[in-house]
């Protein structure tokens, strides 16, 4: 194993959508091949096979694995028989896959292969992989329907190869403006930076500071920006905080959450420098499934979080997801809702929850694999003063009660504060300020940082104290404020 002199300097290059990347292109490239399939018209009974040059262009641009591969080919099989007027189009099954697999072989073993610097790999592909596709189709027609040899000799596999040669036109002709395409968007890495990938497996990464979270120098800027969202960022959750991080729109907040759960940087495409160990261990040797037990994160946009039709159905989806046994899962649903007091609600429609049940239900579903660390990124920009009273209530009950460790992402903390520890603020990538509430509010107030975060109380005890009062405790709630002024007030 290799050590890391300087973490700062360790970086993790990723592409958005990681690695599922293959399933958006392959997709969308699939969708278009079937289009011109149907619309395509021939010549002399001759047209290129779209549905392999297409699939040759994702296989191209992706580099799956051969068992990736091999789904692929069966995706395009299935296409085929939809959308086939062959006499057996069921040949497809088998044809398809193997024009996959040729594909992929190709790519992993013959991508030295240029032309004034360019990539052959679309010619070769597309022509290889038609031919085999191809001709294992015709061999299974050939037997099914009891051609005569002579017409599978001089006709049958002929019409093959001049269709690999059509196939070994058209595939580099859409390979090379899908590659601008997915480029511009992000998805992928230029011509120049197609081979570099980053693997962490062989560096042994362990924390130099302790905590249940360690950010040590973590900077990170995304696909196709100049300038880092995060920019050398230390800072800790420690077990039993209930830690706030504020900072103005567009000041890394949000980007700081997803570094926790490792979403930076298993799904966002960008570059991350430095390092995240979640309970000891560095994130980019690790996946974002396996992190979900130990941190669990509620999104500003918590009805996206939510999939299956009634609460019970809601949480059972996310444990199964987990690989929880079957015999656990009623157990683990009714000590999720609990938690929460959504007992009552076991069984009803998620339609017919209120938006605070509903935001209460994604907690739940959160809680349910009994992650220690929950984070939460702008979770009261919904709610009214009520319902966000209430949300923080129950958070602190989570904190206090069942020992789970809190980081909420928030602009307005009027609510959030009297139950928090540690106030972090961030701004344009920077940690400013990570200390006690009071000590970071006193920060923000005197260096005018997001002021319009500072609780109206606490920027009244502020100007008062330029006034000459003093005061023994911070106005973090009214109930303070009163007793501060009354204690002032007495003779």
């Amino acid at each position: 194993m290799k050590t890391v002199a300087d973490i700062s300097k360790l970086e993790f290059h990723h592409r958005q959508g990681g690695q599922f990347r293959w399933i958006t292109i392959t997709t969308l490239m699939l969708a278009i091949g079937t289009i011109l399939h149907l619309v395509s018209p021939s010549v002399g009974g001759v047209t290129p096979n779209w549905t392999i040059a297409t699939y040759c262009v994702a296989i191209c641009l992706t580099k799956p694995s051969y068992k990736q591969a091999l789904g692929i080919g069966l995706v395009a099989a299935l296409v085929n028989v939809l959308t086939s007027k062959s006499g057996f189009p069921y040949g497809n099954l088998i044809s398809e896959p193997l024009g996959a697999l040729t594909c992929t072989f190709i790519v992993k073993n013959l991508a030295f292969i240029k032309f004034k610097g360019h990539s052959c790999l679309p010619v070769l592909t597309g022509f290889a992989a038609t031919c085999m596709s191809g001709g294992a189709f015709v061999t299974i027609l050939k037997f099914v329907m009891n051609l005569p040899t002579v017409v599978y000799v001089t006709a049958m596999l002929p019409l093959v190869v001049v269709i690999g040669a059509l196939n070994a036109v058209v595939t580099p002709l859409m390979y090379f403006p899908a590659l601008r395409l997915f480029v511009s968007r992000g998805i992928l890495d230029s011509l120049e930076e197609q081979e570099v990938t980053s693997d962490h497996s062989m560096y042994d990464l362990k924390p130099t500071q302790d905590g249940l979270i360690s950010m040590e120098h973590l900077s990170y800027i995304y696909n196709k920006q100049k300038t880092p969202v995060l920019d050398d960022v230390t800072m800790t959750v420690n077990k039993g905080d209930f830690l706030v991080i504020t900072g103005e729109s567009g000041s890394g907040k949000s980007s700081l959450c997803m570094a926790m759960t490792g979403a930076i940087p298993h799904y966002f495409g960008g570059v991350m420098k430095g390092m995240v160990y979640v309970d000891g261990q560095a994130t980019t040797q690790t996946t974002i499934s396996q992190l979900a037990t130990r941190v669990g994160a509620m999104l500003d946009d918590y009805d996206s979080q939510l999939v299956a039709m009634t609460v019970e159905e809601e949480i059972a989806f996310s444990l199964e997801n987990q690989g929880v046994a079957p015999d656990k899962i009623g157990q683990a649903i009714t000590e999720a809702l609990e938690k929460v007091n959504m007992t009552p609600y076991r069984h009803r429609q998620v339609t017919k929850l209120s938006g605070g049940q509903r935001q209460r239900l994604v907690i739940a579903d959160v809680l349910a694999t009994n992650p220690d660390i929950l984070v939460f990124d702008e979770p009261t920009s919904a709610l009214d003063p009520e319902g966000t009273h209430e949300f923080y209530e129950l958070i602190h009950d989570l904190n206090v009660k069942y020992g789970h460790t809190i980081v909420v992402i928030e602009h307005t903390l009027e609510a959030a504060l009297p139950y928090a520890n540690r106030l972090v603020l961030i701004d344009h990538g920077h940690i400013l300020s990570d200390a006690d509430v009071e000590t970071t509010l006193r920060y923000m107030y005197d260096h005018n940082i997001c002021t319009s975060a500072i609780p109206k109380i606490f920027a009244c005890q502020m100007d008062l104290e330029k006034a000459g009062c003093h005061f023994d405790a911070p106005w973090l709630s009214t109930d303070v404020a009163v007793a501060a002024v009354q204690k002032a007030v007495q003779p």
